[in-house]
């Protein structure tokens, strides 16, 4: 039984669920990045097709954790969300299967990560071999992250556990009517390749946007959700994704 700390407020997630749908925290930017007319731009998922559902109650014996598996195509929701935004710009955007190598990576190169600061050193090696291997000269990557300092920084949802990861939807008491709300606790990340290995060169966290489930179906038991009922929360999820991409894109543009 997890501690009573370790779930959310009533007075917490209320005000969780009545912020406005974007609470973008105030970040440095990112200096702009520059790449020759025409540049290939690798394109890859690392996020698994799931989403968690956390449910808050000052009962602990009325809330839970449980995830689903979905059968959203989550890398081509991304392909579809950068392709005609990078031709635009005058890049090739470029569909690339994740390896073994870059899904072995993950937990280490996403998950415990602190990407604010830099791709770690472990993790330069296996994207090196990946956009080498793709003839690529930019790779953008779609991952997991954490509801924590090392992700979010000063923007972390205190009002909720830190293992929380990816594509979440959030409920229970002190809601604001029936609806959960939804969350991308994930990293868009542009990396490029230089002399000896890779470098970050931006990243876009998703976890500061608070979505509203519109449309939310209700459900007479919201342990047991449906296919269904989840492929409602799927264009919501894919708007978030697209101003993550925007987001990121903001600071790269061609050579002149």
């Amino acid at each position: 039984m997890r501690s009573r700390t370790g779930w959310a407020s009533t007075l917490g997630l209320a005000l969780l669920l009545i912020l406005p749908v974007s609470v973008a925290q105030a970040a440095r930017e990112p200096p702009v990045t520059t790449l020759p007319a025409g540049a290939q731009v690798g394109v890859v998922n690392l996020l698994d097709p799931e989403v968690t559902h956390f449910h808050a109650s000052q009962d602990l014996k009325q809330s839970f954790l449980k995830t689903y598996t979905v059968n959203w195509p989550v890398a081509t929701m991304l392909m579809q969300t950068l392709q005609a935004r990078l031709t635009q710009m005058g890049f090739a955007a470029v569909a690339v299967e994740a390896t073994i190598a870059l899904r072995d990576a993950r937990e280490n190169c996403f998950l415990n990560a602190s990407l604010a600061r830099s791709l770690p050193k472990e993790c330069r090696q296996p994207f090196a071999q990946f956009t080498a291997a793709n003839h690529l000269d930019a790779l953008i990557v779609f991952g997991p992250g954490l509801n924590n300092s090392e992700h979010a920084d000063g923007g972390r949802h205190k009002e909720l556990p830190e293992y929380l990861r990816g594509w979440c939807m959030v409920s229970g008491e002190g809601a604001v009517g029936s609806a959960p709300v939804l969350l991308s606790l994930t990293e868009l990340l542009l990396i490029l390749p230089k002399k000896g290995g890779v470098e970050l060169s931006g990243r876009q966290w998703g976890g500061d946007e608070v979505q509203t489930w519109l449309g939310f179906p209700a459900a007479a038991d919201l342990k047991a959700l449906g296919n269904a009922q989840l492929d409602t929360a799927k264009p919501l999820y894919a708007a978030m994704l697209s101003r993550q991409a925007d987001g990121l894109l903001a600071h790269l543009q061609v050579a002149h």
